[in-house]
């Protein structure tokens, strides 16, 4: 930018002695050229102010959207990891990468506009056109400042949806829930179409192992095959096993009897027992405290 303005001056320095060597245009002549073209140029600086302000507004609502769309992405990470989904993640990633383009575009192109008024304007040599040169760069360096800190805001959030990522992998994953009938075991319809959609799921997570959780409804065990709730909560985690074993589910595999002790409806009505006679297929990835 100096380099343009101190050619600017040397040429205003040629232009004058030109002027004055050839006489062919008077001080008043100049005058009148002078000013619709000042005029002129103080309108097109104004437009590439108004420019910078712009953009000012549009950097400041991109890193304000910015920190909205990484915490809404943390807290949708944490509650889609619950079905193994890395959806949410990847797009949290890709809004990131997507506002820091969109950003440096329309700074470059800003920044270009600038430089090429700036150039027009130091043709001039006027002191008032160089003092608009000085704050147009001033403010272009405010800009290349503001894309320092979305760039850093940019970071930090890839750094952050990166370590909810690392987290999310190692969180338990329920791959799905199915009900029994009171006092038996066998698997219904809906329970092996319910487990298909597991075995699914657990093909994604080949090094993971699964824990099968069977549970009653709390009413006493009066007689039949089985002695006690743990008896038939056992008995129920034991059928899925073998189902998804089955189903060609290669994983380690653990079925564990938890009986009454972990109700998720009221065991005083006929839905809620009907709710916790159940058995749950949970994916504990690598790494995962059981």
């Amino acid at each position: 930018m100096r380099n343009v303005a101190m050619l600017a001056i040397v040429s205003i320095f040629v232009f004058s002695i030109a002027l004055s060597g050839c006489g062919k245009l008077g001080k008043k002549d100049f005058e009148a050229w002078k000013e619709p073209y000042v005029a002129q140029n103080a309108q097109e600086h104004s437009e590439v102010k108004n420019e910078v302000s712009n953009l000012d507004s549009k950097v400041d609502q991109q890193r304000t959207s910015l920190t909205e769309s990484i915490a809404a992405a943390k807290d949708e990470a944490i509650a889609t990891s619950q079905q193994g989904d890395a959806d949410t993640i990847q797009a949290a990633k890709q809004f990131a990468q997507d506002e820091d383009a969109n950003v440096r575009e329309e700074l470059t192109k800003t920044a270009n506009m600038a430089g090429e008024k700036a150039q027009d304007f130091a043709k001039m040599g006027d002191d008032d056109l160089r003092k608009m040169i000085n704050d147009l760069e001033q403010q272009t360096k405010v800009q290349a400042a503001n894309l320092n800190k979305v760039e850093d805001s940019i970071t930090a959030g890839a750094q952050e949806a990166k370590a909810f990522e690392e987290e999310a992998a190692k969180r338990p994953i329920k791959a799905g829930t199915v009900q029994f009938s009171s006092g038996r075991a066998g698997l219904t319809q809906a329970a092996k179409q319910e487990l298909d959609k597991a075995v699914t799921m657990i093909q994604q997570h080949l090094e993971a192992t699964i824990i099968v959780k069977g549970h009653a409804d709390g009413r006493p065990v009066l007689g039949g095959r089985y002695r006690s709730n743990w008896d038939l909560s056992q008995a129920r985690a034991n059928a899925v096993v073998k189902y998804l074993t089955d189903k060609g589910v290669k994983n380690t595999i653990e079925a564990r009897a938890v009986g009454h002790t972990e109700p998720i409806a009221p065991v005083n009505t006929a839905a809620g027992r009907a709710k916790n006679r159940r058995a749950e297929v949970i994916i504990y990835p690598s790494g995962t405290v059981m």
